[in-house]
């Protein structure tokens, strides 16, 4: 279960599995019960984790005790992170495209190496018409990860 949820951050947050797990870390710490927090915090001094207990310290001197705040604070981030699912799709797709046609290009390459004349011609008439749409997913790519950032 825990490396489904790992797996959702990363997909619906965009971001890597490092990131992901902190995330899950810290959503599990949001969750836990204040009565076994001092057992919690206790075993991150244990194991040598002292800033981290501190963080979780403060945290929970500052926790909302209203229930409904916290529930309205969830329900916005679930919104978000539904609105922020396909932000991303266009960006994969051209992300797919651009390796697709790049692969697509070298294995070319490699068949060039090893063509007789009319081959390579054929090959170069190929790659000619190929590099300006490699290029243009290039540039659609950088814009879009501009966009993302």
């Amino acid at each position: 279960m825990a490396r489904q949820a790992v797996a959702r951050f990363m997909k619906y947050r965009n971001v890597g599995e490092t990131e992901a797990i902190r995330d899950l870390i810290n959503a599990l710490k949001e969750i836990q019960p204040k009565e076994d927090d001092q057992r919690y915090i206790d075993y991150l001094r244990r194991s040598g984790r002292d800033k981290e207990a501190d963080k979780l310290v403060g945290k929970n001197s500052n926790l909302k005790e209203d229930v409904d705040d916290e529930d309205d604070v969830d329900a916005k981030a679930i919104k978000a992170a539904k609105g922020a699912r396909g932000k991303h799709k266009k960006l994969d797709l051209a992300i797919k495209a651009l390796k697709s046609i790049s692969t697509e290009m070298k294995s070319l390459a490699r068949k060039y190496s090893a063509g007789d004349e009319a081959e390579k011609e054929k090959i170069k008439n190929i790659l000619r018409t190929k590099t300006p749409q490699k290029k243009e997913l290039e540039s659609l790519v950088a814009k879009l990860e501009k966009d993302v950032v």
